[in-house]
């Protein structure tokens, strides 16, 4: 997929499900009960609340586009000073736009990654108003399981950077430890997110705590290593 793809891909999914949004609206009450009863390990049957139709149909897209939008500006000269007020001490090309060009596809996946997990949530907001309980409890692990994969796939293709991967003062000083690094880390995000997948198919139930806890444990080994 060309990289111009992936660039604007996010703002085009984004789109997509406001209009999903808006043909949903006519056919839900005011007030809207999200049924997340089979999403957890635990009884939330009284634990469900009512929520105003306008903004649970446009939490997500609202969220997903401002994530964009400050992934975008990111790689720009204004983002590369926030960068270095943000991580002073950090070398000056790890904030540079010229170093964000050297990763440029595995930034725009991951970018579309979040967007795209952002959306699954929305997507599960739909499907539970409208009574699709069973899509909605699966939606968010599948989809977190695959934005997991995609993400693991790329992330040993980063270079050091402010803003996506582990960033630590020693990853950002030495390459070889950033690369050996987001190796560990990009396989335990694949392993997680298959994980996370079948389990969220086979016993939703316990798909998102599985996505949530292996998450963790990919953190935790890109610390680590």
């Amino acid at each position: 997929m060309p990289s111009v793809d992936r660039r604007w891909l996010p703002p085009v999914l984004i789109a997509l499900s406001v209009v999903a949004s808006l043909i949903a609206y006519g056919q839900l009450p005011a007030m809207v009960d999200l049924p997340f009863e089979g999403m957890l390990p635990v009884d939330t049957t009284d634990t469900n609340e009512l929520m105003p139709r306008w903004f649970a149909l446009s939490l997500a897209p609202t969220l997903a586009l401002v994530i964009w939008a400050a992934f975008r500006a990111a790689p720009t000269v204004a983002g590369a000073r926030i960068g270095r007020f943000l991580v002073r001490r950090a070398p000056a090309d790890v904030t540079s736009p010229e170093q964000f060009e050297r990763f440029r596809k595995s930034y725009d996946t991951i970018v579309l990654s979040v967007v795209m997990l952002i959306l699954g949530f929305h997507v599960a907001i739909i499907a539970g108003a409208l009574g699709y309980v069973e899509i909605a409890v699966r939606a968010v692990p599948v989809v977190l399981g695959i934005c997991m994969v995609i993400m693991g796939n790329v992330m040993p293709r980063l270079r050091p950077n402010w803003v996506a991967g582990v960033r630590t003062m020693r990853t950002f000083e030495h390459p070889q430890l950033w690369r050996s690094t987001h190796r560990a880390f990009g396989t335990a995000f694949v392993v997680s997110g298959l994980l996370t997948m079948v389990v969220g198919l086979v016993a939703p139930r316990y798909g998102l705590i599985t996505g949530i806890a292996t998450l963790m444990v990919s953190c935790v080994v890109g610390l680590v290593a």
